[in-house]
């Protein structure tokens, strides 16, 4: 049985604040500007700068899953790294999308060589991430992420899987700590690739292992 490598897609395999910034701006005279890790409170209005309320938010991402994920291009060396990794990996990506927007983010990943099965998620990757182990004969596992609060909740809920922490976009590398819940903290794919086949040359996945980067 192989080990299961379980992606998140936005700063992890796709570009994100970039094209999102692009699509708010080009479509809804909105203007991003990342203070910090969130885009809650970092949505203003080009017109008077006032922040939008958070409760836009929901409807300015499903606008952008639904009109703009076009404008996404892969991490660097994202796609190449996974296609060396499927000899030693089953991959799935698990993403925190709505259901709807499921079949633009298989067709998006498929057009740039990726061509895995995609889940959809809300809230805490945790308990999603344990269906899929069970669905997959609880094998091995690796998950990676940008977001540290998914990195406590699978550590929390699937103690033994591998935890790294991603986060593909330079500009953003700075405004997020490495996540503490995580193994290892590593933000481009050559490194990754590098680091994920010698756990498996190792077998430091078979008995839940970490190795510290």
């Amino acid at each position: 049985m192989k080990p299961l490598l379980i992606c998140d897609c936005d700063e992890v395999l796709m570009t994100f604040a970039g094209p999102f910034a692009e699509h708010l701006d080009e479509m809804h005279g909105l203007e991003l500007k990342l203070e910090s890790f969130a885009l809650a409170g970092n949505i203003r209005r080009k017109s008077d700068g006032e922040p939008v309320p958070q409760s836009a938010l929901r409807g300015l991402l499903g606008d952008f899953f639904s009109r703009g994920m076009h404008r996404q291009v892969p991490a660097p060396g994202a796609p190449e790294a996974l296609a060396s990794l499927k000899a030693d990996f089953d991959i799935v990506i698990l993403t925190n999308i709505e259901d709807e927007y499921r079949d633009g983010r298989r067709e998006q990943l498929r057009r740039h060589g990726m061509t895995y099965e995609v889940f959809c998620n809300s809230g805490p990757k945790g308990p999603a991430l344990s269906r899929l182990l069970a669905d997959h004969g609880r094998p091995p596992a690796v998950f990676v992420d940008d977001l540290p609060p998914h990195h406590q909740s699978v550590s929390e809920v699937e103690p033994q899987v591998h935890r790294i922490h991603m986060v593909a976009d330079p500009t953003l590398r700075s405004l997020i700590p490495a996540a503490k819940a995580a193994h290892a903290r590593i933000d481009d794919w050559p490194s990754a690739s590098t680091y994920l086949s010698r756990l498996v040359a190792e077998k430091t996945l078979a008995d839940g292992g970490a190795v510290r980067r």
